[in-house]
């Protein structure tokens, strides 16, 4: 190690000494310093004039510094194991200095005689990289860059040599740099067919995930594919998400009957509906069950769970019906929609409303032109299916009524069209007959009887006509029974146990469940197999029984549990009796992300013959 002392100089009583050795490893700003001045030093200046500071920094890294006439001041620098040229440009900063170096000659000037030389301040100094690109496309890499310039930064780009030429002060070019390193990696290419997604459709949706100035989303219409081209990690993860949105959706079967009811005298106001049911002998009443607790809407009408054959469904309902006015069925249709799409019912005509549009022209000559429009009148019915993963299937219903009366107008015939509509939506389980009631309309007729002859006599003939006036009310009663079918069209009828937990974690609405699908199906197995003991023993017939309760995290039950069949008391104490028997339940596993879950399952018993 040498050393270089500087003993005796004394400038108004400072003093200075420094210490130099070979340097240990090299920094990450030797890359842009003069060669020699990677050498390390150590610096103990205090008071020291500026010039002095040069000579010594120039004797040890062999520049050549030029001082221009402004440049004074004295330094205070305390530093131990720097670089010379690190050291130099903190002492540049530090006082307030600029500097400009060609080759090993480096000229030293105050700060506001370098703006005035150079027309900008000499922090905002520009550099220079030019980066050729392996992978990325230099034009898409621009686009980037030009985000992370600083207000005085330029990005050029060479397309025929795939190349960006940076120009920018040092710390926005250093991170540019660095960030070009990062994108211009090998890139990988995806082809993926889509099956049911439309693949423009998706395009906005992935765009999000490419990398900027790298990836790439290329749709092919013809042919429903989408190629997408970007770093290997980016790719695997818009694998998945195609794959997510890539699937088949759900289709919905909807039975509807159509009925219109002629109101008699008595039930002007419309279908009394307990009535209906307290007209259903109780036999026949056994055969559906009334699911009101689980519809929300501002519909009327209900919601009934049939339990007899496919064919006999609405029979009995029906025969109820006809106790109250004419029952006449205007329409049974069945149609299979996807899920939240639109299904439309139309019974009736569709009315052609003529319009004449007339233009004079500059010639004077009148000019008539007919344009034909055409109106929907009759009964229709609008059904949009949204399916929920417990098996549930959201509604939402119009159902329209309209009838039109023909007008002449300048031998143009015009419908007025009046309509009678309601619109609701309704959450019901897939296989439940909803009913939809409500929609009255009234109709006059007007009938005239008169004596031959003498009713045609002009004023006496007053006397022997009359006429009268007939109002006739008619109600409109949808049936409608939505089934969730599979890809084969076959209903389908088993579904995911939902136990959620209550507060933050039941509105966030996981993914995954509160408790494992594991316990759920140890739970069910336990219980249907003690219900079904219970009601073994007590030598009940066929029927089902619905239970739903709380379980604590320990297994045991909170609060009472909720238990009701259609089959009476004997189904009802048989489950209380086989609950009883089973608590307590096994404890949640480990993993379960709650403290209590409420389980609600159906049991259906059928006695062996």
């Amino acid at each position: 190690m040498t050393a270089i002392l500087l003993a005796g100089l004394l400038w108004g009583g400072g003093s200075a000494s420094a210490d130099a050795q070979a340097p240990a490893q090299s920094t990450a700003s030797n890359a842009t310093q003069p060669e020699g001045t990677a050498d390390r030093i150590s610096l103990d200046l205090k008071g020291v004039d500026i010039l002095d500071v040069l000579k010594l920094l120039s004797q040890k890294s062999g520049l050549n510094f030029v001082a221009g006439h402004n440049v004074t001041g004295r330094v205070t620098i305390f530093a131990n194991d720097v670089g010379v040229w690190e050291a130099f440009e903190r002492i540049i900063d530090a006082n307030e200095l600029a500097y400009e170096r060609a080759g090993n000659i480096v000229t030293v000037t105050t700060a506001r005689d370098y703006e005035l030389l150079y027309g900008r301040p000499f922090q905002q100094r520009k550099r220079n990289a030019v980066i050729p690109l392996r992978h990325a496309k230099a034009a898409q890499v621009a686009t980037a860059l030009n985000q992370l310039k600083s207000t005085v930064g330029r990005v050029v780009v060479d397309e025929p040599s795939n190349t960006v030429i940076l120009t920018d002060t040092a710390a926005p070019l250093a991170e540019m740099e660095r960030f070009v390193a990062q994108l211009d990696r090998p890139t990988t290419t995806l082809i993926y067919p889509l099956e049911y997604a439309e693949a423009e459709k998706l395009q906005d949706k992935i765009q999000g995930f490419l990398t900027p100035g790298v990836g790439t989303f290329t749709v092919d219409a013809r042919t429903n594919k989408v190629v997408v081209t970007d770093l290997a990690e980016v790719v695997s993860k818009i694998d998945q998400v195609l794959d997510a949105f890539d699937e088949r959706d759900s289709e919905v079967l909807i039975e509807a009957k159509i009925i219109k009811v002629e109101l008699s005298d008595e039930e002007s106001l419309g279908v009394d509906w307990q009535q209906v049911f307290a007209g259903v002998d109780m036999q026949a009443r056994g055969n559906f069950r009334v699911l009101s607790d689980i519809v929300g809407g501002t519909g009327t009408g209900v919601a009934l769970k049939f339990l007899s054959a496919p064919g006999g469904r609405t029979q009995v309902i029906l025969e109820a019906l006809k106790k109250f006015g004419k029952v006449e069925t205007m329409s049974n249709p069945r149609i299979t929609v996807s899920d939240r799409q639109e299904a439309k019912i139309l019974i009736g005509t569709k009315e052609a409303v003529v319009t004449v549009t007339t233009t004079v022209p500059a010639t004077g000559a009148t000019v008539s032109a007919p344009q034909v429009q055409f109106v929907d009148v009759g009964t229709k019915l609008y059904v949009t299916p949204s399916i929920k993963r417990d098996g549930h299937v959201q509604l939402k219903i119009r159902p329209e009524v309209s009838t039109a009366k023909v007008e002449t107008f300048q031998s143009n015939r015009i419908p007025i069209v009046s309509t009678t509509e309601a619109e609701t939506s309704v959450l019901v389980k897939s296989g439940v007959t909803l009913i939809i009631g409500g929609l009255i309309d009234s109709k006059t007729e007007r009938a005239q009887v008169q004596v031959p002859l003498l009713g045609s006599v002009p004023v006496l003939g007053a006397a022997f006509r009359s006429r009268t006036n007939t109002t006739k009310k008619t109600e409109l009663v949808v049936f409608l029974t939505p089934q969730i079918i599979s890809a084969s069209g076959e209903p389908v009828t088993q579904f995911p146990t939902s136990a959620l937990p209550a507060g933050a974690a039941k509105r966030a609405g996981a993914l995954k469940p509160a408790v494992p699908e594991a316990y759920q199906a140890l739970l069910r197995a336990l219980i249907s197999t003690r219900v079904a003991q219970a009601l073994r023993q007590s030598a009940a017939g066929a029927g089902s029984v619905l239970l739903a309760l709380t379980i604590t995290r320990d297994g045991s039950v909170s609060g009472a549990p909720h238990i009701t069949s259609d089959q009476g008391v004997v189904f009802v104490q048989a489950a209380a009796k086989a609950l009883e028997a089973l608590e307590p339940f096994p404890p949640f596993p480990d993993e379960t992300s709650t403290d209590s879950a409420r389980f609600r399952l159906e049991v259906e018993y059928r006695p062996a013959s």
